[in-house]
């Protein structure tokens, strides 16, 4: 696992398209951030991945190690139990039973074990529902906010984001706040 330095900097990357790359604004002591199966379109090697772990994502996310080093720490969007205690979503009973048993062999399915694991705290992952309107946060905004609260001096750099995807995000809500953070200087956009 990387260590985070007092100089390092957060290099967030979306999934778009890599429109221009920043390889040389990024130093060795950077921390760059990708999610799920990254866009290999930009070739930034993963540090941290943030992972949708939900009872419907593991189905069907395929991760691609091609964009994790070999020392990339890995970030679960939920943990095992609040998926089984229906915290996020309202699952039957019998999908959840599922998942309990499902997720440990998706893990090592998709080589994740020789990674180290952490997952997000349900408290943050709660903020973040909040913050945008009761909806399911993208998992780069789940990253953002992660690094803004764990590290609030930390400069945080975001890259290929389009704020389109998936259906269930709220797209406008999570763009208009991340315009507010950029406003306010507390992150960057290459």
């Amino acid at each position: 696992m990387k260590i985070v330095h007092p100089h390092s900097k957060f290099f967030i990357i979306g999934n778009a398209d890599e429109q221009h790359s920043i390889a040389e604004k990024i130093s060795e002591d950077d921390i760059v951030i990708r999610f799920n199966s990254p866009n290999p379109s930009c070739t930034l090697m993963a540090d941290w991945v943030f992972v949708a772990n939900g009872y419907n994502q593991i189905r069907h996310l395929n991760i691609d190690h091609k964009m994790f080093k070999p020392d990339t720490q890995v970030f679960f969007r939920h943990s095992r139990k609040d998926i089984y205690l229906s915290c996020y979503e309202k699952l039957p009973l019998h999908k959840r039973i599922k998942y309990f048993w499902r997720f440990p062999q998706w893990v090592k399915k998709s080589k994740l074990k020789q990674y180290k694991i952490d997952t997000i705290s349900k408290s943050l992952y709660l903020q973040c529902v909040n913050m945008i309107g009761n909806s399911m946060p993208s998992t780069g905004f789940l990253a953002i906010n992660y690094v803004l609260n764990q590290y609030p001096t930390h400069q945080i750099i975001l890259h290929n984001f389009s704020f389109q995807g998936w259906s269930g995000h709220n797209w406008h809500n999570e763009k208009c706040l991340v315009q507010t953070l950029l406003d306010k200087r507390k992150i960057k956009l290459l």
